[in-house]
């Protein structure tokens, strides 16, 4: 096996796709080395690949609000920080455009320092899509607390992962002597707690983390403990402001928690939605005006209508407004045209892609974009080599379907690399036509292009 092909594999950070995949989750240097045999690749070798993936996200973003400090640690402790990852996917996207949401950023640094509140959880919960992701980045760009983002696309939700983040990011921000962490520090919460309680007992401010989409998290703990192996109790001072899905799709165990919930019908809700479609109508008057003069015809008002369509969803706005202004979704002159909240808009794109091209669509588009589906996040690059199709073609696919997909941090060899932009659209394309055969196709070239132990 070639070194480029045992790279392609592992870049793909390859995590279980579901009860009873053999898709590994090879979570450390020496796991990899054990899966695959030192005589294929040395231990050293993939040791210095994962060192020159830390040095190439040691480049972050223009701008970047919290990645500064982060930029030259340890070497030794640079391969667990996870933040450049982060900021490359969220941070800065979604610190483009965030408006509104004062109500809940309000609650939340209110809850942080709270005497009633000596330490615990913040738990903010809501829908798909109704922006908790955006709202945490802003928390986090306000007041640079560390931060761990839960991506359901990548391979960044296990429990190893998360530990070692937080703890590397603790080690550098804090200066608390680790040139490395050892290795227990991702096997249970215990030498977190120990870093924790170091540094707020030397100081007076609030220390906060922030963990967004807990219920997107590996459930890979220990029988019974919190996923990402969560403390049940917190050092005094110590907060964690956690979000999920509705109140029923995780229950968090621990002695103290606040929570929030974002209710998609709720007047605040509608409020900042409100606000961020008239900001955009408001910045965009020349490719919307012709949208607004066809519904001042048909007596409506078209804000108020769309509003309506969204169901109360922020990233239904985000998606649909865009298109309507560049003509990319069909209209007839009517605001009920548009899809009926966020499934339904995938759907129609779905259907709207395929009906201008089957042939390509099957061929190339449909396997490519599922491909990143069961993949997490790859390059197109791997995804060629797996269905044996043109590098070029795959590309062409990737910028078809740029949209759906964030750019992620370049694989060991400077290539680029993408995962799907949402959980929500990934749950869609988990039940699209045809995701079996493409999870069974990844599935025979990481059993080729990897010698796996026969245990």
């Amino acid at each position: 096996m070639s070194r480029n092909t045992l790279s392609a594999a592992l870049n793909a950070r390859l995590i279980s796709t579901g009860e009873g995949s053999k898709v590994p989750a090879l979570r450390t240097l020496e796991g990899i080395a054990d899966a695959t045999g030192a005589d294929v690749v040395p231990l050293e070798e993939l040791r210095d690949a994962a060192l020159e993936q830390a040095r190439l996200a040691a480049s972050a973003p223009p701008g970047s609000p919290v990645w500064s400090e982060f930029a030259a640690p340890p070497a030794g402790i640079a391969e667990d920080l996870l933040v450049a990852d982060f900021a490359y996917g969220i941070l800065e996207p979604l610190a483009r455009g965030f408006v509104g949401r004062s109500r809940y950023i309000d609650a939340v640094e209110s809850a942080v320092g709270d005497t009633t509140l000596p330490s615990g959880y913040i738990l903010i919960t809501g829908e798909p899509g109704i922006g908790k992701t955006s709202l945490m980045a802003e928390l986090v760009r306000r007041g640079k607390w560390l931060h761990h983002f839960n991506i359901a696309t990548s391979g960044a939700s296990t429990t190893e992962a998360f530990l070692r983040n937080i703890c590397a990011q603790l080690v550098v921000r804090y200066s608390l002597g680790h040139k490395s962490l050892p290795p227990r520090a991702g096997r249970d919460s215990l030498f977190l707690l120990g870093l924790l309680g170091r540094v707020a007992a030397r100081q007076d401010s609030p220390l906060v983390i922030v963990v967004d989409a807990i219920d997107e998290a590996a459930d890979d703990g220990a029988p019974g403990a919190n996923r990402l192996s969560l403390p049940r109790q917190l050092p005094d001072n110590v907060y964690v402001v956690v979000t999920s899905r509705g109140r029923n799709a995780y229950e968090l165990d621990a002695d103290r928690i606040r929570h929030i919930e974002i209710e998609d019908d709720s007047e605040f809700n509608r409020a900042d939605l409100l606000l961020y479609v008239e900001t955009f109508v408001e910045e965009n008057a020349e490719r919307m005006a012709a949208v607004l003069r066809s519904a001042e015809r048909e007596g409506y008002d078209f804000v108020e209508r769309f509003l309506e369509r969204s169901e109360g969803n922020f990233l239904y706005a985000v998606r649909v407004l865009p298109e309507i202004a560049r003509g990319g979704l069909p209209w007839r002159g009517h605001v009920d045209d548009l899809p009926l909240g966020l499934r339904e808009y995938y759907r129609r794109h779905w259907g709207m892609m395929r009906a201008g091209d089957p042939e390509l669509f099957d061929e190339v588009h449909r396997p490519v974009i599922q491909g990143f589906a069961v993949l997490h996040e790859t390059t197109a690059e791997t995804i060629a080599e797996t269905w044996d199709l043109p590098v070029e073609r795959v590309r062409g696919a990737v910028e078809t379907w740029r949209e759906f997909l964030n750019r992620a941090q370049p694989d060991v060899h400077g290539r680029s690399r993408y995962r799907i932009y949402h959980k929500s659209f990934l749950d869609f394309l988990l039940t699209t036509a045809g995701i079996d055969v493409v999870e069974n196709r990844f599935l025979d070239f990481v059993d080729d292009a990897v010698e796996w132990d026969d245990e």
